[in-house]
């Protein structure tokens, strides 16, 4: 032993000592109450805390794990004494931190000064860039999601492709946050992106531009129904919903029916997605309950101002127009819906609001929380699961649409992973996780089809709604002749 090491453990006790009495003096073990960083999508987009609870902290000391604690300083020393170069402390502790946070799940990191502000970029929603969100899954750089309209999406960039090169040089190995970073730019600039789907890498060049994406849009997929895409769920996304409908119920004829399109919607702020099921329920409605280890991680969480609104701050719900919450609502989602937007259309099944329409969602029913660990850094980890108002669990399964109806087959066969797929996903809590996903058995969709006539699941969604014709009965219009019930899989998908 070196006497650095020595050293090292004769400090130990004191420096175990102090730890325990700051964690004892009120180091915050959880940030709660929402929206302030009220996340639950992939690492890229930030963190979610749980609702509702309130901040936690440790009532006594925490015993520290005296072996492990004498390893770590062990390896410090050894590192400090021999390594060939100079080993900087901050990088070294910094790493320590962050194998801490990524030997826990998926979604669980260590954030530092470029990470911290790349969260708040991403939740405001506005950069220059190619509009591309990716997260790390068995040392690829997998591709989340492509903003729509954004330079990425028009290059043809879907979820599910794998990012291996930014201008000629490789990015094995680089962090979320300096990916970001490269791809970032002044507008108009060009960034070459190695791009692999399958067994097929291609060179695309794309014109970074800036990027301030609206979140909600809306056009009438037919007559007197409404097609509301919602492509995130960011700090404006309520408001801009809310906005859209009251633009509807300007018009002539409000709709007499809508379709809440998530599909390819990577998720985002959990406040976001209560206010966007809160604009087609009633207030008190329960949306979902989220379970964790401790009390302040436990919460059900219903349709009430205090969930998706700072205070103070004016209710981005008010003043919308009763049939909001009566009309009848079809909810699209596919295999690239996840977080939020599956927390969203759970919560609009099991209260019988809306009829799921597509394909499996991805499976990713956990929240994260972010606690500042100083003034440039922080720590991001899975604090808490959340279920439906039924008790149905997402984590690692998913939401089973009522009707399946997958895309056009040979449109794109490549394989989309769900979170069931990822390295060191968090299992479900019951231990049933969705199997792994088949080749072929979740096709990646683009947005750029969205709207098309080979739109499979937005004709079922118009056909569904449309009123029944005396010269072609709707699906919809067979179903109330028979008086069916709607069963998951009763409807076809791609033949």
């Amino acid at each position: 032993m070196t006497s650095t090491t020595k050293h090292l453990m004769q400090r130990r006790h004191g420096w175990q000592r102090a730890a325990a009495a700051a964690l004892a003096a009120g180091a915050t073990l959880l940030i709660a109450g929402m929206p302030a960083q009220a996340e639950d999508t992939p690492p890229t987009r930030g963190a979610a805390e749980p609702p509702a609870a309130t901040v936690q902290t440790l009532s006594a000391p925490l015993a520290l794990p005296q072996a492990e604690v004498e390893k770590l300083l062990s390896a410090y020393a050894l590192i400090k004494r021999n390594y060939v170069g100079q080993a900087d402390d901050n990088k070294l502790f910094d790493g320590a931190i962050a194998g801490m946070l990524a030997s826990l799940d998926a979604h669980s990191q260590y954030l530092n000064k470029d990470d911290m502000r790349e969260l708040d970029r991403t939740n405001t929603g506005r950069y220059v860039g190619v509009g591309i969100e990716v997260e790390v899954d068995r040392d690829r750089m997998r591709v989340v999601s492509s903003a729509e309209d954004s330079p990425a999406e028009r290059a043809g960039i879907a979820a599910g492709d794998i990012l291996v090169a930014i201008d000629g040089k490789a990015i094995a190995g680089l962090s979320n946050t300096e990916v970001a970073r490269r791809m970032h730019g002044a507008p108009g600039s060009v960034v070459a992106l190695g791009v692999a789907r399958g067994n097929r890498l291609r060179t695309l060049r794309l014109t970074r531009a800036a990027l301030n994406n609206a979140t909600v849009r809306v056009s009438m997929a037919a007559p007197g129904l409404a097609w509301i895409r919602v492509a995130e769920f960011g700090g404006a996304t309520g408001a801009e919903l809310a906005a859209a409908l009251k633009k509807l119920d300007a018009a002539k004829e409000a709709p007499r029916g809508l379709i809440l399109d998530l599909r390819n919607d990577p998720g985002g702020l959990v406040s976001a997605g209560v206010a966007v099921a809160g604009a087609f329920l009633e207030p008190g409605t329960e949306l979902f309950s989220a379970r964790g280890q401790v009390a302040g991680a436990n919460a059900t969480v219903t349709v009430d101002q205090r969930y998706y609104q700072e205070p103070g701050e004016a209710d981005v719900l008010a003043g919308l127009p009763a049939w909001t919450r009566s009309v009848p609502l079809t909810v699209l989602v596919n295999g690239a819906s996840a977080s939020a937007a599956e927390l969203v259309a759970g919560a609009l099944q099991d209260q019988r609001r809306a009829t799921v329409v597509g394909t499996q969602t991805f499976g990713k029913g956990s929240i994260q929380s972010v606690i500042p660990l100083g003034p440039d850094s922080g720590i991001k980890f899975t604090v808490a699961r959340y279920f439906t108002p039924k008790g149905r669990e997402i984590q690692a399964q998913g939401v089973t649409p009522d009707i399946v109806v997958a895309p056009k087959a040979g449109a794109q066969d490549d394989l989309l992973l769900r979170e069931s797929d990822l390295a060191n996903h968090l299992p479900a809590s019951t231990g049933a996780s969705a199997a792994p996903t088949a080749v072929g058995h979740n096709p990646v969709e683009s947005t750029r089809m969205f709207g098309t006539r080979d739109d499979k699941a937005l004709q079922a969604a118009v056909a569904l709604l449309a009123p029944q014709t005396r010269s072609t009965p709707t699906l919809a219009g067979l179903l109330r002749k028979w008086g069916e019930e709607l069963k998951p899989g009763n409807a076809g998908g791609a033949p």
